[in-house]
């Protein structure tokens, strides 16, 4: 009889497999198979996911890392049945500022990101998981019929430009122990410590790229650096807080195609800036809204750090730039010395300020060039966001916005726009 149970039961469960392993309308499948005790008795089921690899799937509409998921705080438990499924750990990164662990996955040879981010929500609908979403100087999103990233521009000049800068944004020169004090970060690309500019500046360097990677934007980083905490030399004006200490943190390497940043190299370097007691961070990078970044910035925030982000040079119908995009973020764009936008900055309703960021003198490995961006742009506002902190401010940044607009020149039209947001932002120190 128990044979005859078993002989019938092989053959239900083949059916029962066949009829519920047809395929759904969507990419994946759901399976449910009956399970047996050695009696032939049903003791359950056992279910999951069964993830299609269709290579005319739809893909993300954003730049990614391939084959490359970010996960939050996933169990061990759950990192093992990943493993088994076919994932592979690439690095897991315990964050103690920021309050989280990040693991960096390698999809199965044969999976998508899409695909990948599907099979994890299905198998753990309560875990953080996002892209590893490719970033780039101050840029949201690549146009598809031309090389994906948009350097900055950049002419090189054989004698220093007259700099403009700081009559227009206020500043004016300072003394070399302006910022005494004061410890900023930066987010960007190499920075040459070795710069005539650099050399006896209180300037801590740290690369967040693989040992195998080649840094990449080496003039951008080097002149942020500079126009932040350079010191004269040859009669050119010295940075905007010379007397300051700056953390400055490389995220790009040179790939074929560009030089490219990632999320996760990002929020690495947010959390070592918290480590290290940054309170204002510059950073002259552009992405996407992402769920990580969310957290990493929210958690960054609650631990004292204000971010001050360029706006993004990929023009005016370009969607919002992420980190400068976040509410807590300063987001500034770029204007000339005519107080002209940057023909190529985003706009939108997250602007908050302008600074000069066009053709704006720079200092750099392979010598003096003008250089145009919204990126050159956001270091005036961190210098004055900087010296809110110095005089008392709490670390709000809706106090120290507010603050801000009493100092701003209004342009475009009246008030608050899309194009300029507050306006052109000048603040003189004390110092």
């Amino acid at each position: 009889m128990m044979s005859v149970f078993r002989s019938g039961c092989a053959i239900f469960c083949m059916a029962l497999v066949t009829m519920l392993s047809q395929p759904e309308p969507s990419a994946a499948q759901n399976w449910r198979i009956l399970e047996y005790d050695e009696n032939g008795v049903a003791i359950g089921t056992r279910s999951g996911r069964e993830v299609e690899t269709d290579p005319n799937a739809p893909r993300l509409d954003r730049p990614v890392e391939a084959q490359q998921v970010l996960l939050v705080d996933p169990t061990d438990e759950q990192v093992r049945e990943l493993e088994d499924a076919g994932y592979r750990v690439l690095r897991s990164s315990r964050l103690d500022e920021l309050g989280f662990t990040l693991v960096e996955m390698r999809t199965p040879n044969d999976m998508n990101v899409s695909d990948a981010m599907t099979d994890i929500r299905y198998r753990f609908p309560q875990l953080m998981i996002s892209p590893n979403d490719l970033m780039d100087l101050s840029r949201a999103e690549p146009e598809l019929d031309r090389p994906p990233y948009r350097q900055a521009a950049r002419t090189q000049v054989a004698q220093p430009a007259a700099d403009f800068t700081r009559e227009l944004s206020g500043w004016g020169e300072v003394s070399e122990t302006c910022g005494q004090g004061i410890t900023l970060g930066q987010i960007d690309g190499y920075v040459d410590t070795d710069h005539p500019a650099l050399r006896g500046r209180r300037l801590i360097f740290q690369s967040f790229l693989r040992d195998d990677r080649i840094p990449g934007a080496e003039d951008h980083g080097t002149a942020v650096a500079v126009l932040l905490i350079g010191r004269s030399i040859e009669g050119r004006p010295a940075g905007l807080l010379p007397g300051a200490r700056l953390y400055a943190a490389n995220i790009f390497e040179r790939r074929e195609g560009g030089e490219r940043g990632n999320l996760a190299a990002m929020v690495r370097a947010v959390n070592w800036l918290l480590e290290n007691g940054v309170k204002v961070a510059n950073l002259s990078i552009a992405g996407s809204e992402n769920a990580v970044m969310r957290l990493a910035i929210n958690n960054a925030r609650e631990r004292g750090l204000l971010m001050v982000s360029a706006a993004g040079n990929n023009g005016p119908a370009a969607p919002p730039a992420w980190p400068a995009a976040h509410p807590d973020s300063f987001a500034v764009t770029a204007v000339d010395r005519s107080l002209e936008l940057y023909r190529h900055a985003n706009r939108g309703d997250y602007i908050d300020f302008a600074a000069p960021g066009v053709d704006v003198p720079t200092q750099t490995p392979h010598g003096d060039m003008t250089q145009s961006g919204t990126s050159f742009a956001a270091p005036f506002v961190t210098a004055m966001v900087a010296m809110h902190l110095q005089m008392g401010f709490d670390a709000d940044p809706d106090l120290i916005r507010r603050s801000l607009q009493r100092y701003t020149t209004d342009l475009g039209t009246e008030g608050r726009d899309e194009t300029f947001g507050w306006g052109l932002v000048r603040l003189r120190p004390n110092c």
